[in-house]
């Protein structure tokens, strides 16, 4: 029983990884064009994971969310190599922020994908 219960656990734990925090669609459409300040920004998302400073005096926010689930069927024993894969989503929305500090442009980039194993 306790094999079992480990056992469980190490493919549940296995199974998924992800970095940083989703991004809200409802969020993204309360972006204003220059009306939206950094603080704005953070409060919708949270702490960016990358601020650039450009020469002009501009910013260059981004927040990047990645996640990646194993397909249940990659566990079936002497199959799984051959039928199982793996989910991904990855979106990516950077904001530039002009010297006046409002919001000068942005960009959503959402990419789902799946992997499989052992297709062409």
């Amino acid at each position: 029983m306790r094999f079992l219960l480990t056992f469980v656990c190490v493919v549940a734990i296995a199974g998924c990884s992800s970095v940083g925090t989703p991004i809200p669609k409802d969020k993204i459409a309360q972006i204003r064009i220059g009306v939206t300040t950094e603080p704005d920004l953070i409060l919708l998302f949270g702490t960016p994971s990358t601020k650039t400073l450009d020469p002009s005096g501009s910013i260059l926010l981004t927040w990047v969310y990645s996640n990646a689930t194993t397909k249940p069927e990659t566990f079936v024993p002497l199959a799984g190599p051959f039928i199982g894969g793996y989910s991904t989503e990855l979106q990516q929305l950077t904001v530039l922020i002009n010297r006046k500090g409002r919001v000068e442009k942005w960009t959503m980039n959402n990419s789902p994908g799946e992997v499989r194993y052992g297709r062409h």
